[in-house]
């Protein structure tokens, strides 16, 4: 891939809507298999931009098809394209931990799980990102975001008890922000909807870090998201 064409997104928006059947299967998965792994390492350490790209491709490594090898060698020509970016570790004399939380809905085409994406900064600087499938099928976005914030919450619980080793003291509430604004008046409603009370209970933690003034979640357009 040294003399490719360098690409503009890691991952066309309409491939995750392709049924796997729409392609023929790759001969050989080994060499699909490794490229993953080298993708997933680079994510994870230093490209949180292609972290939603290499989640969704690496679900696929047991059974490949052709239409995921030319999507993860288009991730090879977004990173070509984009080797001058870096990571900013801010600088700044206010160390305060913020976080953004999102997710799309029913976006798996094949079982309409939905994707869960949360970045967190830190004095300015990006600290901490993931990217990953929900493990239940969700009734609405508004669930769907529900959730992601849940699973924000709960690395924001380790996060907080890290910078707190580290002998950092944070400001109190820890803004969230959130592009859902029937997620937010979830999450901030005393008592349970006809529409949420199916819920897990594993997910409503989220109101009690929001009463005891832990976090504060706050409506950030899609557009800045």
């Amino acid at each position: 891939m040294g003399n490719c064409k360098t690409s503009r997104v890691p991952m066309v928006t309409g491939f995750v809507q392709q049924k796997v059947e729409d392609s023929d299967s790759l001969a050989g998965g080994q060499q699909y298999q490794s490229l993953i792994g080298a993708l997933l390492y680079i994510s994870v350490n230093t490209r949180p931009d292609i972290g939603i790209s290499t989640s969704i491709l690496r679900r696929r490594v047991t059974k490949p098809t052709t239409a995921d090898w030319n999507e993860a060698k288009r991730v090879l020509r977004y990173l070509k394209g984009t080797a001058d970016h870096e990571l900013h570790l801010g600088g700044g004399s206010n160390l305060q931990l913020e976080c953004f939380v999102d997710a799309d809905w029913a976006g798996e085409v094949d079982n309409r799980k939905s994707n869960t994406g949360y970045i967190f900064k830190f004095g300015g600087g990006l600290v901490d990102w993931g990217s990953r499938k929900q493990t239940c099928v969700s009734l609405s976005s508004t669930e769907a975001e529900y959730i992601a914030l849940a699973e924000c919450l709960q690395e924001l619980q380790w996060l907080r008890r890290l910078v707190k080793n580290l002998g950092e003291r944070l400001e109190l509430p820890i803004v969230v922000n959130e592009d859902n604004q029937s997620c937010i008046a979830l999450a901030a409603a005393d008592r349970t909807s006809r529409k949420s009370k199916h819920i897990d209970t594993k997910y409503c933690f989220i109101k009690d870090l929001a009463a005891n003034g832990i976090v504060s979640i706050r409506y950030c357009p899609t557009v800045q998201m």
